[in-house]
């Protein structure tokens, strides 16, 4: 099933699109920072969250997936989701006085096991939605942004932040 759009609407449609993740960003980063009141934990947060929409879009290309409105949708609620994640990792590093590798790996160890229990719950939530075309795209790149983020991106974080507290 295809669906025809008119090449005016789609320019009014992208430039919307591109508005709201600028400012979506920009509210994101600003609630991040009231938390932790360091820019050097909101700057790898948002980071993360920017690779980790390249990595997305790269996986939708690679599948030649069109990227309609459920599927944009999808990549926001993984960004949301991504960045809860990365709160947990966060809370549970600055957690407590000690700072050592060995209690900063425990910790991290901890944060991924709410995260992976959270990504598994999510993937399972998805499979039903696979079976309807018109919000296939959002369970495709919800599913694809919660891998990347599990396998990729969450990882990468965990060890940037252990790096900048240690």
């Amino acid at each position: 099933r295809v669906m025809y759009q008119d090449a005016i609407l789609g320019k009014r449609f992208f430039k919307g699109m591109m508005l709201s993740f600028v400012l979506i960003t920009i509210a994101v980063a600003l609630i991040i920072f009231i938390r932790y009141r360091e820019i050097k934990i909101v700057l790898p947060i948002m980071i993360t969250c920017m690779s980790e929409i390249i990595i997305i879009l790269g996986f939708a290309a690679v599948i030649k997936w069109n990227l309609d409105l459920p599927a944009l949708t999808g990549i926001l609620a993984t960004i949301g989701t991504g960045v809860d994640q990365q709160i947990v990792i966060t809370d549970e590093l600055l957690k407590g006085e000690k700072r050592s590798k060995g209690a900063l790996k425990v910790r991290v160890g901890r944060a991924f096991s709410i995260i992976f229990v959270a990504a598994a719950t999510t993937i399972v939530a998805m499979i039903p939605l696979l079976s309807l075309y018109d919000i296939r795209g959002f369970a495709i790149t919800t599913v694809a942004g919660i891998l990347v983020g599990v396998l990729i991106t969450r990882p990468a974080y965990a060890r940037i932040l252990e790096r900048i507290l240690s």
